[in-house]
């Protein structure tokens, strides 16, 4: 029972830290960018993200197994599709977003196996 709550855990705090990164890099990217450019953070955010969320479920839990970034990358996608449909974005930014998500999890899942 152990190994399941830790695998909870990593799930809970990569998606916490997902929330602030996305909140910090979206906050510093609207101090820097108007118009078009301001779409760029949320992707940069969204990849930073993924990365991030994704390697940390994966030490926490303590196991290398390919859903526990799924799960993480799953929630970021949501999160993703609802942005979408609640303000107009550029018809760049959908494909960007989901490559973002894409690469978040590769580079994590990559990363976990060097370490």
């Amino acid at each position: 029972m152990a190994a399941v709550g830790r695998q909870v855990a990593g799930i809970v705090a990569g998606i916490i830290l997902c929330m602030v990164i996305i909140m910090a890099v979206e906050k510093v990217g609207h101090a820097l960018f108007s118009g078009e450019a301001l779409f760029a953070a949320p992707v940069v955010a969204y990849l930073i993200a993924a990365t991030v969320g994704s390697f940390t479920a994966i030490k926490v839990a303590g196991v290398r197994l390919w859903w526990l970034p799924g799960i993480i990358v799953a929630v970021l996608a949501a999160g993703t599709i609802m942005n979408l449909t609640m303000i107009e974005h550029p018809v760049w930014f959908a494909p960007a977003a989901a490559i973002a998500l894409i690469a978040g999890y590769a580079i994590a899942w990559r990363l976990t196996r060097a370490a």
